[in-house]
């Protein structure tokens, strides 16, 4: 009786499972990479809003501190008038209850916020409550201080006046005499996200219509 031979092995299932499992692993591979950059988007997402109610706030406040209502012992209300600028400062530079005004400038030219320093180091803009007496929690970034959720940093707002060419109503003209000038006041606020890096710059122009009570009008 003839021995049974048997058929030589081709290790063809081998590599069938090698194969599979090659798939298997770039599968894995691209998921986990399309996890990731849908976690770091929403996270990404999450400090842009942050930053953005942030900026909201300093206008809100900027609004205070322009037109009042405002009861805190640092009020300045009477520095917004809307036909006496003298206390606003070229370049943003003002110190003490002129800091962060900025005086208007020649028509044409360069706007002040488009080149004013908005950070806390450039000490040229207004922290949020600095004149109103608010508090915005946040994080510390000098120090290196964390708030969880909440801003690195205070946000913070600069003022400029400028040169109104017309009323606040659109059937209304004014005078284009130096004497006969009036202005308004535009606010420019920076926000800041869980990371410093994230920010969010909003503005807005305000009209003041008349003197705050107790000022000259």
């Amino acid at each position: 009786m003839s021995p049974c031979r048997r058929s030589p092995q081709r290790g063809f299932s081998l590599i069938v499972v090698l194969l599979l499992l090659v798939v298997s692993t770039v599968l894995g591979v691209a998921a986990a990479q399309v996890s990731l950059v849908t976690e770091r988007s929403a996270r990404n997402d999450r400090d842009t809003e942050v930053a953005f109610q942030a900026a909201e706030a300093a206008l809100v406040d900027a609004e205070t501190d322009v037109l009042g209502p405002n009861e805190d012992a640092r009020q300045r209300l009477c520095l917004f008038s809307r036909r006496d600028v003298t206390a606003f400062v070229e370049g943003c530079g003002g110190a003490g209850d002129r800091q962060g005004l900025c005086a208007p400038v020649e028509p044409g030219a360069e706007p002040a916020w488009s080149t004013a320093d908005l950070s806390a180091a450039g000490g040229k803009s207004v922290a949020y409550g600095s004149f109103t007496g608010q508090t915005y929690f946040s994080g510390n970034a000098a120090t290196g201080r964390r708030a969880g959720a909440l801003p690195a940093r205070a946000p913070r707002y600069i003022v400029e006046a400028v040169r109104s060419r017309g009323g606040w109503q659109a059937d209304m003209l004014q005078s284009a005499s130096a004497e006969g000038a009036s202005y308004m006041f535009r606010v420019t606020a920076v926000g800041y996200g869980m990371r410093e890096e994230t920010q969010v710059v909003l503005q807005t122009t305000l009209y003041k219509p008349a003197a705050s009570p107790g000022c000259p009008s």
